[in-house]
């Protein structure tokens, strides 16, 4: 083609954002890598990787495209917490965080991640179809629900307000110890944390939350298994909802890596996506309880291969109708050998960035 018709052909040409939460190649031109297809298979349940690595991508693949997919070939249910537009919920609770100690955090990421399967799942008309001739297994798990002192109202729920019910419910726990002294003396109390007020709604507590929940995921389990279905409870995003490097952080995300092991069954998966140096960090140090456990299902750290880079630009460029029209390319050979990938890439762009002699080649150079 002449000059004026590759210009043409450039100025309207966009590889997509940097960002994956805007990206609106990521369904057309997604890359199949490893971790993607351990992932689908079920056999990680923690994504390591660097920053800008694809967590977001590959979490953004599941949640907004393949649901329905994995529902239909899989019968896998995913619930999901934080995404694009919602990390910021997390920040408006900061002051309470602040408050709790690790247990605190295990009480509330399972308070979090019940809410989350009874929100998107049990009440879900989405899958009443599945859920239906299961009565007595639904009544069970809310029972055990509401045994857990987690509100459950008439309508579906937000992010922010399951934030904040969770907050609540571990906010009762805090352990009151009263010692009655003889009448002359009177009574002596202590407070530990804070109790809620008497004349709230949800006020009754069990003394072990951790009963509660294994009662709820027990029940879970028996209707999913009724069901023949699965359910992958799924959180991103991490590294934004603390301050970074703040004890918070290190206490919460402690807490979750501990919470998945409590809340997982073959039946039910916490798919969790979190940076690698983060990860290092939170377990660097002091002792961390059954880590085995939460590694065996760790995949690879994600990193790309010139290879996957390769054909996710040209996957990219090849989007674009136009592109398609002026080299018209094989679709079972771009989808399939890089061979072939690299020649379409070859015919867009220049062999090297410079000028030889002992130039690196221009995809070696990207």
């Amino acid at each position: 083609m002449n000059n004026n018709q590759a210009a043409k052909l450039l100025a309207n040409l966009d590889l997509g954002s940097g960002v994956a939460e805007t990206d609106d190649l990521l369904k057309a031109a997604r890359v199949k890598t490893s971790v993607f297809e351990d992932m689908i298979a079920d056999r990680v349940d923690l994504v390591p990787g660097t920053k800008g690595s694809g967590k977001t991508a590959l979490y953004r693949i599941l949640v907004d495209f393949l649901p329905d997919t994995l529902l239909h070939d899989r019968r896998v249910v995913l619930a999901h917490g934080v995404s694009a537009r919602q990390d910021t919920v997390f920040l408006a609770f900061k002051e309470q965080f602040n408050k709790l100690d690790e247990s605190d955090f295990v009480d509330f990421w399972c308070v979090y991640l019940a809410s989350l399967a009874n929100e998107q799942f049990i009440r879900n008309l989405k899958y009443d179809g599945y859920l239906h001739e299961y009565p007595n297994e639904v009544k069970q798990f809310r029972k055990a629900y509401r045994n857990a002192n987690i509100p459950d109202l008439d309508r579906t729920r937000s992010l922010k307000e399951i934030i904040s019910w969770s907050l609540a419910v571990v906010k009762k726990l805090k352990p009151k110890v009263v010692w009655k002294a003889p009448e002359d003396i009177g009574q002596f109390e202590l407070q530990f944390g804070e109790t809620a007020d008497p004349s709230e709604k949800y006020t009754k507590a069990e003394p072990k939350l951790s009963l509660q929940i294994c009662a709820i995921v027990d029940a879970l389990n028996r209707l999913l298994e009724a069901s023949d279905l699965y359910i992958w409870l799924m959180i991103d995003r991490l590294d934004e909802l603390f301050a970074r490097r703040s004890k918070t952080e290190r206490k919460a995300l402690r807490a979750l890596l501990s919470t998945i092991r409590l809340f997982s069954s073959e039946r039910i998966r916490v798919k969790v996506f979190l940076r690698d140096d983060i990860l290092e960090q939170i377990v660097a140090g002091e002792g961390f309880t059954a880590l085995s456990h939460v590694t065996s299902r760790r995949s690879d750290t994600l990193r790309w291969t010139e290879d996957q880079l390769l054909a996710m630009i040209v996957r990219r460029i090849f989007a674009y109708a136009n592109f398609r029209v002026a080299f018209k390319p094989d679709d079972s050979l771009l989808s399939t050998s890089i061979e072939y990938q690299r020649q379409l890439f070859y015919r867009i762009f220049e062999d090297t960035v410079y000028r030889p002699p002992n130039q690196s080649s221009t995809l070696r150079w990207i």
